[in-house]
């Protein structure tokens, strides 16, 4: 039997927020595929849940000023039939198929992906690739920081009490640019990343101009391999720049050993996976000009 709390509906932002303050050990409950697991785990205590479900808006996908605004309510399953993601970020939707089951990508929510901050899990690591910020709401009012601060370490975040994520903000890409995210799993279906690498090119005229390069799995949270990605801008692409890129990453990467791989073995998947996603991406830019 699952853990017995008390269970609350709001109905608008302010009321979850004042009862996420107010309340004893109270935690926010989107599609708690991760919550409801971790509660029954000890991993996370929780004697009151605070319900997303009744507040309106919040599984809403849009276009706002040269960015698409997705709810923290929608599930795996509504971004990946979204118009505006499939148009956008197609990169988003290639990987949601990766993402556990039918059955939970019908459950699962985007914000709870971020908000649980596992090393593991896939959102954060496209979405940072994509320079995405969050919109943290609270009784003081809403603040917006990028992704990549967002995570301080293995199921830590900056979140302040009482605050909850409502908003993923991703900024359209230009024409001259492509992402792309990998993951190596143990099995081809419902199963977490050992490895995972995100990558964001924006290349001009040959030269790259803007470079991403994120890692998954291999650090206490989704890394942005900064020397990686700075090694890249102001170059061509090539072969030799994708090799040299990799093991900078490789070298960045901070791995453990677990039950799903070794701390070797996911250095090698960093390298291998880097490689791949660069050439993937230049191949979608030098096919969109």
């Amino acid at each position: 039997m699952l853990k017995t709390f008390n269970y609350h509906q709001p109905t608008d932002l302010n009321e979850a927020c004042r009862l996420l303050v107010e309340l004893p050990d109270a935690q926010v409950l989107a599609g708690g595929t991760d919550l409801l697991v971790d509660i029954e785990a000890d991993i996370r205590q929780a004697d009151n849940v605070i319900s997303l479900k009744k507040i309106s808006g919040l599984d809403q996908i849009v276009e706002e000023d040269g960015k698409v605004s997705i709810g923290c309510a929608c599930t795996a399953r509504n971004i990946e039939m979204s118009q505006l993601i499939r148009c956008y970020f197609p990169e988003i939707k290639d990987m949601i198929p990766t993402f556990a089951s039918p059955q939970i990508r019908s459950r699962a929510t985007i914000a709870g992906n971020i908000c649980s901050a596992v090393a593991c899990a896939d959102f954060p690591v496209i979405l940072i690739a994509l320079a995405a910020d969050v919109e943290l709401f609270s009784q003081n009012g809403g603040r917006i920081i990028s992704l990549k601060d967002f995570f301080i370490s293995n199921r830590e975040t900056v979140r302040k009490e009482g605050e909850i994520l409502t908003r993923i903000l991703v900024p359209k890409k230009s024409s001259t640019s492509a992402a792309c995210y990998l993951k190596f799993r143990r099995r081809a279906s419902n199963s977490l990343a050992v490895a995972g690498v995100a990558v964001f090119l924006d290349i001009t005229q040959g030269i790259c101009q803007e470079a991403r390069i994120v890692l998954g799995a291999v650090a206490p949270r989704p890394m942005l391999a900064e020397k990686a990605s700075a090694f890249l801008i102001g170059r061509k692409v090539n072969d030799k720049a994708i090799s040299v890129a990799a093991e900078l990453a490789q070298k960045e990467s901070q791995p453990i050993t677990d039950v799903r791989g070794s701390r070797e073995f996911r250095r090698e998947l960093v390298f291998i996976l880097t490689k791949r996603a660069l050439k993937n991406v230049v191949e979608k830019i030098g096919n969109a000009l």
